[in-house]
């Protein structure tokens, strides 16, 4: 892939297989999907310091994600964060938010960290650090966007979402951004490691990740009677939920 507008295709491809497939991994596709989008228009307004590297890390970034998904469909090893991730969808009893969630907890907690250090060159890696802060304002734009889709297909997120004026967004804005702080800190490590033992600092940040998504599943604040319970406020209709989110691309 040689630009951002090629990433966007590759999640609109995987977004139509999942819902041909009725996947819930679509609903972090549709999620990622627009976020990448929104990447690409401050790209394209120069909100960075510099729009061309942020350019190629935007493409490493998602290159990650989609080399996963492809080896996972083809049976092909791939990280522990992501296979858990894609196993999930299997799972017809997890939430919408908690399939999201793993999504950004690999591809954030993981993948954005290694794509960063893996675009600079070799512990030169602080000059990036100004345009990674910059991409949570940016992401952060649409999280109220995201968030009305979910009102319409989540209905105790809607009636949150009144109790608190909107506010409760602040929800993905928070785990967006302490997961960037994580990817920060990964981006640091990574860049000050030798190449040949990088694989190994790549699979000790993984395996934590991994840990966070077996938490994601099984979540120790919900028992699965709630689990159960919230579950059956949730629009079960897979294929309108992702064009539901889908649609936020054009909000």
């Amino acid at each position: 892939m040689k630009t951002i507008e090629d990433v966007l295709k590759k999640l609109d491809e995987i977004i139509l297989w999942c819902k041909e497939n009725k996947s819930p991994a679509g609903y972090f596709a549709c999620t990622y999907r627009i976020m990448t989008a929104q990447v690409l228009k401050g790209i394209q307004q120069k909100k960075f310091e510099d729009n061309p590297r942020m350019t190629v890390l935007d493409i490493a970034f998602a290159q990650r994600y989609l080399q996963a998904w492809e080896n996972y469909n083809k049976g092909i090893k791939c990280t522990n964060s992501w296979y858990i991730a894609f196993e999930a969808a299997k799972n017809k009893n997890l939430l919408i938010l908690q399939h999201i969630f793993l999504g950004m907890n690999a591809h954030i907690n993981l993948d954005l960290g290694v794509s960063a250090a893996s675009i600079m060159p070799y512990r030169k890696i602080n000059p990036l650090k100004k345009d990674f802060e910059n991409i949570n304002n940016v992401i952060a734009s649409i999280n109220q966007s995201v968030q009305n889709s979910l009102n319409k297909i989540c209905y105790p997120v809607d009636l949150i979402d009144q109790l608190s004026n909107g506010n409760d967004n602040a929800v993905l804005d928070f785990a967006i951004s302490k997961a960037r702080d994580t990817s920060w800190t990964t981006a640091v490590i990574t860049s000050n490691t030798p190449i040949f033992l990088r694989d190994s600092v790549i699979g000790i940040v993984d395996y934590a990740a991994a840990k966070v998504a077996s938490q994601i599943v099984n979540p120790k604040i919900l028992t699965p009677t709630l689990l159960k319970e919230l579950k059956k406020c949730e629009s079960s209709d897979v294929v309108k939920n992702i064009e539901i989110l889908e649609a936020t691309k054009n909000t």
